[in-house]
């Protein structure tokens, strides 16, 4: 079993720690260099300052880097919410003793929020990897801890050895990426025998009514434009329209206004979730939606066993499967 390191400095038990870790050029073993990982079968290098960088600052990953480097600790359960624990164990089936000394992948883990919830149930390793510079904001949120390592890779070329991880999921992620399918099947080789790969994904479920309508004309019209302006004007009008429309929700008759504007309102969080949420909704430039038989369907051709379709919120197809042996 692998014991905590800090993944910040490295330890004397790197060795433990890079045995996960495989050059994303040629697959090849990584040794320790100044200030970076070097692949010993060639010449690449990669810099390391308290994250592992395999990937060049992707111009699609702009958007989500730069959500999280605007709002880094917005969705880290606190103690008056504890939103992140409860989607984990709702879209994953992960309960704290599937993770306890455990090694576990997240695949797509922005700034953090469901790394801490894996890193606080006592995973042994927890791997969180990200294309964006959210990585940033997820190694300032967690990178002191000893059981959390954080890289910035490509899930098309992961950097990572098959058959390393007790546990891979991923939440939110796959749908935008220029195929979830294909995303999904790199994360399958990565998982031990016996382990366990969980995703969530949005759902292509049609929902009649008035709510639906209007979500579906913010995602498909009005992004047709948004998508085109630059990411920060984006993050400016999220930040003054959310809150004028906060206030207006509140007013008899008026409030019904709000619902022909692009913003998205969640009474029973904080103000900084609906401005999260709506940068979220017109800044992102890939998405697709997916039905659960079409899930089922990559889990079962990829082998996996023990197939669930789990109980997630409206919206979401989440499904769980483990991979034979062990």
């Amino acid at each position: 079993m692998y014991s905590p390191r800090d993944a910040r400095s490295f330890g004397d038990d790197a060795p433990d720690l890079l045995a996960v870790l495989r050059c994303p050029r040629c697959g090849g073993a990584l040794d320790l260099a100044a200030h970076a990982v070097a692949c010993a079968a060639c010449p690449a290098l990669y810099p390391r300052d308290g994250v592992i960088r395999f990937v060049d600052r992707a111009a699609y990953a702009e958007s989500f880097g730069l959500q999280w480097k605007a709002f880094p600790q917005v969705q880290l359960d606190g103690e008056q919410l504890a939103d992140s624990e409860r989607r984990l164990r709702r879209e994953t089936g992960l309960e704290p003793a599937d993770l306890r000394g455990r090694l576990v992948l997240e695949a797509g883990c922005g700034m953090g929020r469901f790394l801490d919830v894996v890193s606080r149930d006592g995973a042994a390793l927890a791997v969180g990897v990200d294309l964006s510079a959210a990585v940033d904001a997820a190694a300032e949120n967690l990178g002191a801890r000893p059981n959390v390592l954080i890289l910035q890779g490509d899930i098309f070329r992961l950097p990572l050895a098959p058959g390393s991880f007790d546990v891979v999921y991923s939440i939110g992620v796959l749908h935008h990426t220029p195929s979830a399918e294909q995303a999904f099947r790199t994360l399958v080789p990565l998982v031990k025998p016996g382990g366990t790969i969980a995703i969530s994904v949005y759902a292509a479920t049609v929902k009649p009514g008035v709510g639906w309508a209007l979500n579906m004309f913010r995602r498909r019209f009005l992004r047709a434009f948004t998508r085109r302006l630059p990411k920060r004007a984006i993050l400016w009008w999220a930040r003054y329209a959310v809150p004028v429309f906060w206030v207006i929700d509140k007013v008899p008759v008026v409030r019904y206004v709000r619902y022909f504007f692009p913003v998205l309102l969640y009474r029973d969080y904080p103000l900084s979730w609906s401005v999260l949420d709506t940068f979220d909704t017109y800044a992102t430039e890939l998405e697709s939606r997916h039905r659960p038989k079409e899930v089922f369907r990559w889990f079962r051709e990829a082998g996996l066993v023990d197939i669930d379709l789990l109980d997630s919120d409206d919206g979401w197809v989440s499904v769980r499967g483990r991979v034979t042996g062990g």
